[in-house]
């Protein structure tokens, strides 16, 4: 027994010292985010056009696009976005990272999208609406908040987000 204390001891001492001081942010992602050259300038809340599963209608995407999405319609190469989602539109609840949106998911006249597998309608905000989000992205209503991984390759971190908002204005 008396051996046992020492090496407990010993094993908690190199978990704490192996432990990172700082743990990552929920709203940054991890260093050398693959991104577009340009900054995001366009952003759309998407609300669900599908029948919700759970409480999926209170957790509101995001998609952030370099050109606006009727011009991403019109290019057969489609584009690279950044989508994020919202609870509420209050607050920031998961950076999810860069998704693809080609041609074919756009449809400008009815104003719908698809994105990972989900039916949207879509609706542009305006980029001092984006900045309110990003610079209080804990929002106004509480809501528990746990670790989610997402499978998209990371976006830019909020403070990247914030500056090309704001030098777009």
């Amino acid at each position: 027994m008396r051996r046992l204390v020492p090496a407990c001891i010993a094993f908690a001492l190199s978990a704490a010292v192996a432990a990172p001081q700082n743990p990552p942010s929920l709203f940054a992602p991890p260093a050398t985010p693959r991104v577009a050259a340009s900054p995001f300038r366009h952003a759309y809340y998407l609300f669900l056009s599908d029948p919700p599963v759970a409480c999926e209608q209170c957790y509101v995407p995001l998609l952030l696009t370099i050109a606006p999405l009727e011009e991403v319609a019109k290019d057969s190469a489609g584009q690279d976005c950044d989508l994020i989602t919202t609870y509420e539109r209050d607050s920031v609840y998961v950076m999810n990272g860069i998704v693809r949106v080609a041609a074919s998911d756009i449809a400008a006249a009815p104003r719908t999208i698809r994105v990972r597998k989900r039916n949207y309608r879509y609706q542009e905000i305006t980029g001092a609406e984006v900045l309110h989000l990003f610079e209080n992205p804990m929002g106004t209503i509480p809501v528990s908040r746990t670790f989610f991984r997402s499978d998209l390759p990371p976006g830019p971190a909020l403070d990247a987000l914030i500056a090309g908002f704001r030098s777009a204005k």
